[in-house]
């Protein structure tokens, strides 16, 4: 298929259903396609596109905006089948705020016949009752979402799809000290409810972890990101970066040795905590299991969650951590004048 042809029909297709898209902002999102073209080919293109297809251009202001005409429906090409209507509307309702918002802009009206498609064409239909037959449920309390600027989302999304450097003003839990950096943007993880920016600050190898409902602004810069050598998330994640007092993601691994009760530590039997997790039935029925784990708070929370039901054996300073904090809080609970001591102070014993 000839490379022009292509061109224009993706540019048909970057146009939105509602609103206007500049030509610039076209340009940039064909680059993001694969096509290295001019801002002057663009216009071009657009212009040879305007009367065959009932474009329209909003020239009352700059930058001017590309836009359909409202006699005139968007190209789709081809035709959206069940099947692609429904991963579309599971990725909107799931996957969404993983998404660059130039690509939620450029989904929007797929989005939209997703939508119509399963309510015109498949309304009371099994494929429709789908989405009424499936969840993703969290695995600790719910929470709600911290609120994020949509301006934040959008540069920061922006900022890893294009590899550039981004000007944030961020601040620490409460919503003080706020400070100014250049950072080099590496990924974004949803954990829980909290998206996290994962970046290096400017002359800095260490990713940090940013929350982005703590970016109060967030400018997206000309000049190109860098990743610090041998970096991936993936190995970022899988060293412990959200163990919660592991930002740098170096947490230290350890051989964890813990009995947990016969119902308690079931689950273990069919979700492992490593793959060289190993399983011994005591005669009481409990269970001891030994597994390669990072050290972090993370883990310290998830045994102490299990309350009396674990007993962890090794290593020994996971072991007395995990008791005096367990002593610490039934201590709560009887201490003599009913007060509950600040966090962090030690209760007497």
């Amino acid at each position: 298929m000839d490379r022009n042809f292509q061109r224009l029909l993706q540019t048909l297709q970057l146009i939105p259903t509602r609103g206007k898209i500049s030509t610039s902002t076209l340009q940039e999102r064909l680059e993001n396609h694969g096509y290295d073209v001019s801002a002057r080919t663009v216009q071009r293109d657009l212009e040879s596109l305007t009367i065959p297809f009932g474009l329209e251009c909003d020239n009352r202001n700059k930058p001017y905006g590309w836009y359909w005409a409202k006699e005139n429906k968007r190209i789709t090409v081809p035709g959206m089948d069940a099947s692609q209507a429904l991963s579309l509307r599971l990725l909107q309702i799931y996957l969404i705020d993983l998404l660059p918002e130039s690509t939620v802009l450029e989904l929007r009206p797929y989005f939209e016949e997703a939508s119509n498609k399963l309510n015109q064409h498949y309304g009371g239909t099994a494929v429709q009752r789908w989405l009424d037959k499936v969840a993703i449920v969290p695995a600790s309390q719910p929470l709600l979402p911290p609120p994020v600027k949509r301006a934040v989302h959008d540069a920061v999304t922006q900022g890893l799809l294009s590899e550039r450097q981004l000007d944030i003003q961020y601040t620490s839990p409460g919503g003080k000290q706020a400070k100014s950096s250049t950072v080099h943007p590496l990924g974004l993880v949803q954990h829980g409810v909290v998206q996290y920016l994962v970046a290096t600050f400017l002359q800095y190898d260490d990713p940090r972890l940013l929350p982005l409902h703590r970016i109060k602004s967030a400018t997206l810069l000309d000049a190109p990101s860098t990743t610090p050598p041998g970096f991936t998330l993936k190995s970022f994640i899988a060293q412990g970066a959200f163990g919660f007092g592991t930002q740098s993601g170096n947490a230290k691994p350890i051989r964890l040795v813990a009995v947990f009760g016969p119902q308690s530590g079931a689950h273990l039997l069919e979700s492992p905590l490593s793959t060289d997790q190993a399983v011994q039935e005591l005669s009481d029925g409990r269970l001891r299991f030994t597994a390669t784990v990072p050290h972090t708070e993370r883990l310290i929370w998830w045994l102490l969650s299990f309350g009396p039901f674990v007993k962890v054996e090794k290593p020994l300073a996971l072991q007395r951590e995990v008791a005096s904090r367990l002593r610490d809080g039934a201590a709560q609970y009887g201490h003599p004048s009913g007060a509950i001591p600040e966090p962090g102070l030690r209760v007497p014993r």
